[in-house]
C-alpha cells in the first residue's frame, strides 16, 4: 500500500494574549491495489465470524450469572452439590473464549497486508490490547473455581462475569465501529450508498450537474439565434 501524505495548513486567527495560532489539518490518502482490496473483503469476513464468536461466548456467561445474581447469598452447601456442573460451565466458557482468540489471531494476520497503514496499524494495536485484557480477566474468572465454598463465591462471579461482559462489548465495538469502518471507507471505499445498490442491484445514476446542464442549454437557445440571424442576413 502507498502512503501519500498531504498536508494542507489552514490559518486560523485567534487573539488570545495577543498570540496567532495556526490550525494544520493533515489529510492521508491511500492509493490501494486490486489485491489490497481482496485482502480488505476477507479481513470484514474474518472480523465479523470474530464478533460471532465473541457473542457467543459473552452469551453463555449469563447461564451463570443470572441465577447467581438472582440469588447472591446462595449456600455454599448448594454450590458444592453442583460443582460438576459448574465445572463444566467453566471449562466451555474457556473454550468459548479461546475459539474467539483464534478467530482474532486469524483477524491480526490478515492485517498483516496492511502494516505500512498507520490507522489501520494503530486499530490493531488497540484491538490485540484489548482481546490481551480480556484474557486477563477470563483468567481471573478461571481462578475463582478453585474455591467453591468460598461465602463471597457468588457475587465474585458475577461481578467478573459482568466485567468480562463489558469487556466483550468494547472489543465489538472497536470491531465494527473503527476497524470495518476503516476498511469499508479507505481501503475499500465503499459508503452506505453501494450497500443499497449492492442490496437492491441498482447502480446510482450519473447525472450532468444542475449548473453544466443550465450552461449546455443556454449555449443552444445562441446557437439557435445565432443560426435564424444568419438565415436573414443571407435573404
Amino acid at each position: 500500500m502507498t502512503l501519500v501524505l498531504e498536508v494542507s495548513v489552514q490559518p486560523k486567527i485567534m487573539v488570545v494574549s495577543f498570540m496567532i495560532k495556526k490550525a494544520y489539518a493533515v489529510q492521508m490518502s491511500y492509493e490501494v491495489s486490486d489485491t489490497e482490496k481482496v485482502a480488505g473483503e476477507k479481513a470484514i469476513l474474518a472480523f465479523n465470524f470474530s464478533v460471532k464468536k465473541l457473542y457467543l461466548a459473552s452469551e453463555h456467561l449469563n447461564i451463570m450469572k443470572t441465577p447467581f445474581k438472582d440469588n447472591p447469598e446462595m449456600d455454599s452447601k448448594d454450590i458444592m452439590k453442583a460443582r460438576a456442573a459448574i465445572r463444566r460451565f467453566r471449562d466451555k466458557a474457556i473454550d468459548n473464549f479461546n475459539e474467539f482468540k483464534h478467530a482474532s489471531f486469524k483477524c491480526v494476520n490478515m492485517m498483516q497486508e496492511f502494516s505500512s497503514d498507520t490507522q489501520s496499524v494503530k486499530l490493531m494495536k488497540s484491538f490485540i490490547s484489548s482481546v490481551d485484557d480480556l484474557e486477563s480477566s477470563v483468567n481471573d474468572f478461571s481462578e475463582l473455581f478453585s474455591d467453591l465454598e468460598s461465602k463471597s463465591f457468588a457475587k465474585d462471579v458475577v461481578s467478573i462475569i459482568e466485567s468480562i461482559q463489558k469487556q466483550c462489548d468494547e472489543i465489538e465495538e472497536i470491531i465494527n465501529d473503527r476497524i470495518k469502518y476503516h476498511i469499508q471507507s479507505n481501503i475499500l471505499a465503499t459508503s452506505w450508498v453501494d450497500s443499497v445498490s449492492n442490496e437492491f442491484q441498482m447502480q446510482v445514476e450519473q447525472k450532468t450537474p444542475l449548473i453544466l446542464e443550465l450552461f449546455d442549454k443556454r449555449q443552444d437557445q445562441l446557437n439557435d439565434i445565432i443560426k435564424e440571424r444568419g438565415s436573414l442576413s443571407g435573404d
